[in-house]
């Protein structure tokens, strides 16, 4: 499956939470798949600071879930929310990783 960043992610997000969101998302949707749940498309991850630690929420919508992670930094970023898009094509699916204002 193909993964595409947008630039606001190359610019600002370091690589290796990029490779981190990209484990949870596929880790996520290898649990989907076992399951009798349906695939939501849409990731949502938070970044939040707590005892100088920086810790992920991933979120989806349908069926609702929500986890928490470590992050595998410790610094702040300047981050608030990130999105991880499947798309469905007839032929390919893809993923987009993106900022919020570039949705």
């Amino acid at each position: 499956m193909n993964r595409y960043i947008t630039r606001g992610i190359a610019n600002s997000l370091p690589i290796i939470l990029q490779k981190q969101l990209w484990q949870l998302v596929a880790r996520r949707e290898k649990t989907q798949s076992k399951g009798k749940e349906s695939l939501d498309y849409f990731h949502i991850f938070q970044f939040n600071m707590h005892n100088n630690q920086l810790y992920i929420k991933h979120k989806q919508e349908r069926p609702e879930y929500v986890k928490t992670h470590k992050a595998n930094v410790k610094q702040s970023i300047d981050i608030n929310k990130v999105y991880i898009i499947r798309e469905d094509d007839v032929d390919l699916s893809y993923y987009v990783m993106l900022l919020p204002e570039e949705y």
